[in-house]
């Protein structure tokens, strides 16, 4: 199972793209999905943001989120790139 990383295209002005574009190059076991709006209007109105696994992840500049959003990844995963399966 992959982690997903949702961004909101009304949020695309701020440099998100490019820092999704950068996680995903260095991440490609992430599914990231677009959406029109993640009911996140307050973060979206203030600069670049994203969810890793449901959880916000925002930063003042692009650069600086992708950054973030690796180590998102990689906590999530493990530093695998790909899902940790919950422990029973």
């Amino acid at each position: 199972m992959n982690v997903d990383l949702e961004w909101c295209v009304k949020n695309a002005p701020t440099g998100v793209r490019e820092a999704i574009e950068r996680v995903r190059a260095e991440r490609p076991g992430v599914t990231v999905r677009k959406y029109a709006c993640v009911e996140q209007c307050g973060l979206c109105a203030r600069g670049p943001f994203a969810l890793v696994g449901g959880a916000v992840v925002a930063a003042e500049r692009p650069e600086c989120l992708a950054q973030r959003l690796l180590a998102a990844v990689d906590e999530a995963t493990g530093g695998t790139g790909h899902s940790r399966l919950p422990s029973t």
